[in-house]
């Protein structure tokens, strides 16, 4: 039985509450990075440290899968009636433009600057500008890159589906894959979690599974496979909390708080599928916040360590802090309007909308 939601499913509909909601994880991120990396034992990232002001951010790291969330609903949103082709067309041109200027002013400064750190290298800052590097144990440019990694995973079996011209019975892949995961809760084998990454898996199947309950409609199905991620996706954080707290020996994690942060995500998304419509003026401001997201990702853990280990002991650091979010969200603008939007327009020209047709054989 498929019940259309309240708002009505809507093929093209734009969701400007993903893109504030993209914008406002990657600022998240980027206080998490800047609040608490100095409690981490062994960490000397910066010289500057916040006190107490990091147990305020502390879990903001979570917004990585609210990342994911909006992952699974956008990618399945542009994949769902595309070819294999233009699906890889269209990651390469969202991907790869911001990413190539980030990972260069990052690798060079931080060589210049602060290398004593990192330890970056010009081999590995070459295999990183292929966005591949992990596939083979390369370390990252910047340690914000990991995530890169995971979507690029999730980007692959929407591939393969759409390969098999097999994505009418997404919902099917969507299942078994949801089903391998409660397999890892009881049996937890590193190759399944490394190549299928079930543990981040429910958070890019919920996304998906909204994206479907918005453009379907209600299905048991549907809502019964995503009751099943809150659990599976709650064990994985749940499980790692004890790694977590070791790492960062001054903070306490509690795993009510986790379930309670990862409760709100679905919530969120129930209230942005439902929503009829935007005003025009909410409608701009999203979009343009939502457009400073992937750079201002990229750009700013290295880039803002670079700054507070130059300028840290030499200004008050609550002014510092301010300084450098302002200037990582100023720098962001930058590159979305003259590199981003630009080199993907000059791409877009060059990367023709079908592939090439094979040459015809002699005989």
């Amino acid at each position: 039985m498929h019940t259309p939601l309240p708002s009505g499913p809507s093929a093209h509909r734009r969701y400007h509450d993903i893109d504030l909601l993209r914008f406002l994880a990657a600022v998240s991120v980027m206080l998490l990075h800047y609040l608490v990396r100095g409690f981490a034992d062994g960490d000397i990232y910066s010289p500057v440290f916040y006190g107490t002001a990091a147990n305020f951010v502390k879990y903001n790291y979570l917004a990585v899968n609210l990342f994911f969330m909006i992952s699974g609903f956008v990618i399945l949103m542009t994949a769902e009636d595309g070819t294999a082709w233009s699906f890889l067309r269209s990651r390469l041109l969202r991907l790869y433009p911001a990413y190539w200027f980030c990972c260069t002013v990052s690798f060079v400064l931080t060589y210049l600057f602060i290398n004593h750190i990192f330890t970056l290298t010009v081999p590995r800052y070459v295999f990183n500008l292929t966005m591949l590097n992990g596939f083979f144990g390369i370390g990252f440019i910047d340690g914000v890159y990991w995530t890169l990694l995971v979507e690029l995973k999730f980007y692959l079996l929407v591939l393969c589906i759409l390969l098999l011209r097999k994505m009418p019975q997404i919902e099917y892949f969507l299942a078994g894959w949801l089903l391998i995961c409660v397999f890892q809760v009881f049996y937890r084998i590193p190759l399944v979690e490394k190549y299928l990454i079930t543990n981040y898996a429910s958070f890019f199947i919920a996304g998906c599974l909204f994206y479907r309950l918005s453009k379907r409609g209600f299905s048991w199905f549907r809502v019964g496979m995503l009751a099943v991620t809150v659990p599976v996706g709650l064990y994985f954080e749940v499980s790692d909390l004890a790694v977590r707290a070791a790492h960062y020996n001054k903070l306490s994690f509690h795993g009510e708080m986790v379930a309670a942060i990862c409760l709100a995500f679905y919530v969120v998304f129930f209230v942005v599928i439902l929503r009829r419509s935007t005003s025009p003026g909410y409608a701009k401001m999203a979009t343009r916040l939502g457009s400073l997201s992937y750079p201002l990702y990229l750009i700013h853990l290295n880039v803002g360590m670079v700054i507070f280990n130059l300028v840290g002991a030499k200004i008050d650091k609550w002014l510092l802090l301010a300084l450098v979010c302002l200037g990582m969200l100023a720098f962001a603008y930058c590159i979305n309007k003259y590199v981003e939007v630009p080199l993907a327009g000059f791409l877009k020209r060059k990367l023709p909308k079908s592939p090439a047709p094979a040459a015809a054989s002699p005989v």
